[in-house]
């Protein structure tokens, strides 16, 4: 299994991970609330029966004549214009404050010797039940009672000193409406957590994409040095064999030495890669003598394909930066441009305040591959030498971006390349 594809695991259970752990969070805030409405119900609906009781009393203690009325069978009339059943009638609760309240549920009845007084409800058939179920409940600390498969509340209270209220409501918390909650909290719960999924998804995409991105390139990495390494080993092997067979040392011992020639260029340059930026020696640098310094190194080189170099500075151009790091990348460039170049080619390199361009009268570059050529061992040129690894143009890229310059190539087969860096 490749690394790419274990990080993409990886990602997708980081992403399930986390949309499981918010869908439980929802759903444990879903049951607490689903606790409070539904185990704290009886609560708040004994409290509201009780406001309307405090309220109705009174009522009473502000119209003494009301309860004699009451006591004498007269009915209940209030002092609003009279009791109308099915209705919502305002009383008065707090200094400036007016609260709706229901008036058809509630019955009145004698305190010493329990006869029914007062039903604010119509149906005296149901108020008789409903009186008889309660009457045979007050003895105990439920109050809670079933008529007709309907749940009630009920609250009984003094009014007065010989009138007792009994008030009570339908219970709305049925299991039917428990399981609809339920379900709608679960499938909203689902529903955010899928939303969650997919924007955790591309979060973990953005965020790890780098690092998805180094890990592929390691892989590739990896790959190619080992197959770097292996031919020069192959090579050393191959050699060793023919000395043993032929008795010629010294081809093979120049081979040999050809070969870990090689073999330490790639190792060195695998350091260079890896080591950039660890450095912040900064000082100021002179790029006209960088490069005049450069020519000399290469002269031979030059001699040897009679290449013609030439460096015009523009404007004078010097840099704070580290010096190790500018030589790397402008030795490297110019090496390519040597390296690449025709027999009889020629370099010219242009200095400016605020760019440097090397164009050179080589191979040139494919069209197809001119992105290409700063990937890890990518090579345009299949000639291999003992400094040609594919490595260094990642070096010099690696370098830019670290100082936030840009490259850019321009380049034709056959005709040649002109690589610029804007500083």
């Amino acid at each position: 299994m490749s690394i790419s594809h274990s990080l993409a695991k990886q990602k997708h259970r980081l992403s399930l991970l986390f949309s499981l752990s918010i869908f439980l969070i929802i759903l444990v805030l879903d049951i607490g609330l689903l606790s409070f409405r539904y185990f704290d119900y009886s609560r708040q609906e004994l409290s509201r029966l009780a406001f309307q009781a405090q309220s109705i009393t009174k009522i009473f203690e502000e119209n003494p004549n009301i309860e004699q009325d009451v006591l004498d069978g007269k009915g209940l009339s209030l002092p609003m214009g009279g009791m109308r059943r099915n209705s919502m009638m305002n009383l008065p609760w707090r200094m400036g404050e007016r609260r709706n309240m229901q008036t058809d549920n509630f019955l009145l009845r004698a305190s010493q010797d329990g006869k029914l007084l007062f039903s604010a409800q119509k149906d005296s058939e149901f108020s008789s039940l409903l009186f008889e179920t309660i009457q045979s409940k007050e003895n105990t600390s439920d109050k809670t009672f079933l008529l007709n498969e309907t749940e009630y509340f009920y609250l009984s209270t003094p009014i007065t000193a010989k009138i007792t209220g009994i008030f009570f409501t339908e219970s709305r918390m049925t299991n039917r409406a428990l399981l609809v909650d339920l379900l709608l909290y679960i499938g909203w719960a689902i529903l955010l957590s899928f939303g969650v999924y997919i924007i955790s998804s591309r979060f973990v995409d953005t965020t790890l994409a780098p690092v998805e991105q180094s890990m592929d390139d390691m892989e590739q990495f990896v790959h190619n040095a080992g197959h770097e390494l292996k031919t020069p080993i192959a090579v050393i092997q191959s050699s060793l064999e023919l000395m043993r067979l032929k008795k010629n040392y010294d081809e093979g011992i120049r081979e040999s030495m050809d070969e870990l020639k090689r073999m330490n260029n790639l190792i060195q340059a695998l350091i260079s890669l890896s080591t950039i930026g660890q450095s912040e020696n900064f000082e100021t640098i002179d790029i006209h003598e960088v490069f005049e310094k450069l020519e000399k190194n290469y002269q031979e080189k030059l001699d040897l394909k009679n290449i013609s170099l030439q460096i015009i500075s523009k404007k004078p151009l010097s840099i704070r930066k580290n010096r190790e790091y500018v030589e790397i990348l402008l030795s490297n460039l110019l090496s390519n441009a040597i390296k690449y170049n025709k027999i009889w080619g020629s370099i010219i390199i242009s200095i400016d305040e605020k760019s440097i361009e090397i164009r050179d009268t080589g191979i040139g570059i494919a069209k197809e591959n001119k992105t290409k050529i700063f990937d890890r061992f990518y090579q345009e040129s299949l000639v291999r030498d003992g400094e040609s690894f594919g490595i260094w143009l990642s070096l010099v890229e690696k370098i830019a971006q670290m100082y936030e310059w840009q490259i850019l190539v321009e380049s034709a087969k056959d005709i040649g390349t002109t690589i610029t860096i804007k500083l």
